[in-house]
């Protein structure tokens, strides 16, 4: 009897604990970085939702308004924008319901910028080929895919979304879902309807989605 009440009491051996422990890190190591891909990839497609709704919104004021409010005049630097961006004026006609507001990219400063809709006349064309500087802030797209053509004129006024601080991976993802592109390496992308800048120290980017133009 001594035995077997022994035996019912008997817990986990030591070589028992480490196979288990063993097991849970390979479990870990394998299901922790899908994870983070998951919500990585969550955070893209909601960037893109959010997109798709922006470039709605502004179809829709267009066609009531038959213009878009130029803001900023021509090659004012994003950090000196506080006010007068377009989602606003979105907001006030009731095409939204809040500013644009996306799951991507960083505000890691007091005044630092936020993603934002702004509006810009252009301001002379060279190439269809798109330099992302604050001079001219996305607003020149490659739409076509021919960087030795223009896509724009002088008198075009160009729509985009603005998306600081966005980690460069998420940049090539929602690059790729936009443009139907797969870039690699750490350079600019300066192609389509999704560009950004070179990674700053931190890896991150600005990311410039085009809305439309008029």
């Amino acid at each position: 009897m001594k035995t077997k009440s022994l035996q019912r009491t008997r817990g986990f051996t030591l070589v028992e604990m480490i196979g288990v422990l063993a097991i849970i890190g390979v479990l870990a190591a394998v299901l922790v970085p899908k994870v983070f891909d998951a919500i990585a990839r969550s955070k893209v497609n909601g960037t893109v939702m959010a997109w798709n709704a922006l470039r709605t919104a502004t179809i829709d004021y267009y066609a009531k308004s038959n213009s878009f409010p130029v803001r900023n005049g021509t090659g004012t630097a994003d950090t000196a924008v506080a006010a007068g961006r377009f989602d606003a004026d979105l907001l006030l006609a009731g095409f939204i319901d809040k500013l644009v507001q996306v799951p991507i990219g960083t505000t890691t400063t007091t005044g630092a910028l936020t993603a934002r809709t702004h509006v810009r006349a252009r301001n002379g064309v060279a190439t269809g080929a798109v330099t992302v500087t604050a001079a001219n802030s996305g607003n020149n797209f490659d739409l076509d895919n021919n960087p030795a053509t223009a896509d724009f004129t002088t008198a075009n006024i160009v729509v985009s979304l603005m998306i600081p601080g966005v980690p460069l991976k998420d940049a090539i993802q929602l690059n790729s879902i936009v443009d139907s592109v797969n870039n690699t390496g750490t350079a600019a992308d300066t192609s389509g309807r999704c560009i950004y800048s070179a990674p700053a120290a931190n890896g991150t980017v600005t990311v410039y989605l085009y809305v439309a133009h008029q």
